[in-house]
């Protein structure tokens, strides 16, 4: 599929990150053919054209990405031949946020727009934010099920049908945390990969559906574990990661997977990065590779220095942590799971991100940590601590992929890590005067200048908010409480 005339892109956006210097970055992107050459980008008003360059392509998508930086608080457009391209402004005061988590889908046909995904992403558009901020898991299309793998065996060349590396999400043995020993390590993008990570994918689930989200506000990014270097790794930082050469720091990428090493050596853990705004710090970390329900690996000793790192990264500004898996969430009882309590009513994730925190000799995130957002988890929750000093975790992972069933359902109380936790959670679906409805949504969320907030989880097609939430922590129910007339059930 080519860009037309018209167009002349396949998506034009900017990009939210931190120079090695410290500084704010603000990257506009586009994303052509590549028979084409980079465009320019200019103020609106009277500015001198910049000059994009290409990233570079190791993963040889069939697309060219150009990208140029911007400053804040400016209006600027990308110049194609066949017009001009207006950009979101990058804004160093953000007051209207949107947040969006586990966006994909995985059974949608070929060619076509991701959904709901679409409908969210028109809907969240249409509010005029300041900012998007999305939980990771971008790309389901080409992530999900079995990969086949080409060996030659007894004289004769066969297929093997076998799961990637997923960091412990999956009970076969080569998606184990940390890998079983002895197991190679399997990746779609290895050579003998009949499911290596291409654009139309990408497109499917990300670029034609977000379309609207991308030309309406700056995105800061998390990687989901579907963004692994075993499953879409290379597309996420070829299109979405925010290190870039035009800063003099180098552009991230998967190494070639090696099936005879471990995960350890097939991985990159991006490194901690903070956008500082003037009255709130959001702060990312990488938790693709955090197992949920292990912490017996060597990543344990790397998340150790990445939350060690982030205590001398942020300031004194209020700052939301933003991640994929959650740091405290709580899920149904399953094989694999380590229960919350010993009813054994809940299990309790990230078990390895919780082992990495007790090993600090604060045991604890930073005192200017007062929200966790993460996705991972394909439903709404929150999970928030009365009388603690622990923030509270809002799970965003129901923005379109197939939505979890099971417990918990509603307001519960159950213990997180060692302290008292009010559980709030969505399912797949909901109830609103005796109608049903699948419970997917997007967050809006309101920042005053002292950094409280107020939030609402919203659904075009539901007609009431679903889920309220505010930084006052007052709620029956925690950080955040159902809407009016809406029930979860079981």
């Amino acid at each position: 599929m080519h860009a037309s005339a018209t167009v002349a892109s396949y998506g034009s956006y900017v990009i939210l990150g931190e120079a090695p210097s410290g500084d704010n970055i603000a990257i506009a992107r586009t994303v052509i053919d590549t028979n084409q050459t980079c465009p320019t980008v200019s103020e609106v008003v009277g500015g001198s054209d910049i000059s994009m360059i290409s990233r570079d392509n190791p993963n040889h998508f069939s697309v060219l990405v150009c990208e140029a930086l911007i400053e804040f608080d400016k209006s600027y457009q990308i110049n194609f031949a066949s017009g001009a391209v207006l950009l979101p402004m990058a804004k160093s005061n953000p007051e209207n946020i949107l947040v969006y988590g586990d966006t994909g889908c995985s059974h949608c046909a070929a060619g076509t727009a991701a959904e709901p995904f679409k409908t969210l992403a028109d809907a969240g558009a249409a509010k005029n934010a300041d900012l998007v901020l999305h939980m990771g898991d971008y790309n389901y299309r080409g992530t999900s099920g079995k990969t086949f793998f080409s060996s030659y065996q007894d004289g004769k060349w066969q297929q093997l049908e076998e799961y990637t590396y997923d960091a412990g999400d999956g009970e076969s043995l080569g998606e184990h945390c940390g890998q079983v020993p002895g197991q190679p390590f399997l990746s779609q993008s290895a050579s003998n990969s009949n499911r290596p990570d291409i654009w139309e994918n990408w497109q499917d689930d990300l670029f034609l559906p977000a379309d609207s989200l991308m030309t309406s506000a700056p995105w800061i990014v998390a990687r989901g574990n579907h963004e692994l270097c075993s499953r879409a790794g290379p597309g996420y930082f070829y299109f979405l990661d925010h290190n870039t050469r035009l800063t003099g720091s180098k552009q991230l990428s998967c190494p070639i997977p090696d099936a005879g090493k471990d995960a350890e050596h097939n991985t990159v853990q991006i490194p901690n990065y903070v956008v500082s705004f003037e009255h709130l710090d959001i702060a990312v970390i990488d938790s693709a590779n955090a197992c949920d329900n292990s912490s017996q690996s060597p990543f344990t000793k790397k998340y150790k220095k990445v939350f060690s790192e982030l205590e001398s990264a942020v300031g004194e500004n209020p700052a939301w942590l933003m991640t994929h898996r959650p740091i405290y969430g709580v899920e149904k009882p399953g094989s694999q799971a380590v229960p919350c309590t010993s009813k054994n009513d809940f299990s309790c994730i990230n078990q390895m991100m919780q082992a990495a925190l007790k090993q600090l000799k604060s045991k604890s995130l930073p005192a200017a940590v007062e929200l966790i957002f993460t996705g991972h988890m394909h439903r709404f929750e929150s999970v928030s601590f009365p009388g603690s000093k622990r923030a509270p975790n809002i799970v965003v992972g129901s923005s379109g992929v197939s939505l979890s069933s099971g417990a918990p359902y509603g307001a519960n109380t159950t213990e997180v890590d060692g302290e008292k936790a009010l559980v709030l959670s969505t399912s797949n679906s909901l109830t609103l005067n005796g109608v049903q409805y699948p419970s997917f949504g997007y967050m809006s969320v309101s920042v005053a200048e002292d950094g409280s907030w107020q939030s609402e989880l919203l659904n075009p097609e539901i007609p009431e908010v679903i889920v309220t939430c505010n930084s006052e922590q007052k709620l029956g129910s925690g950080v955040c409480e159902l809407g009016k007339g809406i029930s979860v059930e079981h």
